[in-house]
């Protein structure tokens, strides 16, 4: 009987120490009203913390104020929007739907090197990815250098590409002419503009780096 109280003496030593690292650990957040319930134990019982596993980072992270979590989800968001409507203006004076203006070209190529690099990174801080209106993947947490390298790649295509709308070769020099765009009503012959041949080239990679990133880290909306 001694022994079993000695056992049980211990049992409700360990269990009170462990409660108490379990309070511990917790981490508060401050405000967090419209943490989203998919990644709350109510909804999914299987994403339950485990007490000898470590929390996964996506559930336990040091977000930011719900404010200026909302205003760097509709900043990133903008950002995102702005370089879509660009890349369908690019393709479509490059692939023959409009005609070829090559300061326009480079003005808006110019435009997505400007919002790439740290100005893209910027607006995704980790504390702001896993939040309601984020398209934003968990994946992000945890792999802040894959994506930064990637912010990093579309600032360079995005330059390479500008350079290129920049050459004007001639035709012994292999160059492609486009129609150039006309805001004459006039049944005029178009004129043709000179570009390098190399352009489709680095437009393309300009895109493969836009969805590589999009695989990766961006998820349909929560």
């Amino acid at each position: 009987m001694k022994h079993l109280k000695i056992k049980l003496l211990i049992f409700i030593f360990f269990l009170f120490a462990w409660s108490t690292n379990v309070q511990a650990f917790s981490f508060d957040f401050g405000d967090n009203d419209d943490f989203h319930p998919y990644w709350g134990p109510a909804y999914n019982p299987w994403l339950a913390p485990n007490p000898w596993l470590a929390p996964p980072p996506y559930r336990f992270y040091p977000q930011l104020p719900s404010f200026d979590r909302s205003n760097m989800v509709q900043r990133r968001q903008r950002v995102m929007s702005n370089h879509d409507d660009t890349m369908t203006r690019l393709k479509e004076q490059l692939y023959g739907r409009n005609g070829f203006n090559r300061a326009e070209a480079i003005k808006l190529t110019r435009q997505i090197e400007l919002t790439s690099g740290a100005a893209l990174t910027g607006n995704f801080h980790p504390g702001a990815v896993v939040d309601y209106h984020s398209r934003t993947t968990p994946a992000f947490w945890g792999n802040e250098q894959a994506f930064t390298a990637n912010a990093q790649a579309l600032q360079a295509a995005a330059r390479d590409l500008a350079i290129e709308l920049e050459k004007q070769p001639k035709a012994e020099e292999g160059a492609v002419f486009l129609p150039k765009r006309s805001y004459s009503y006039t049944h005029q012959e178009t004129e043709s503009v000179p570009v390098s041949p190399v352009i489709w080239e680095k437009f393309n990679n300009l895109s493969t780096v836009c969805e590589s990133c999009h695989r990766q880290f961006r998820g349909h909306r929560w």
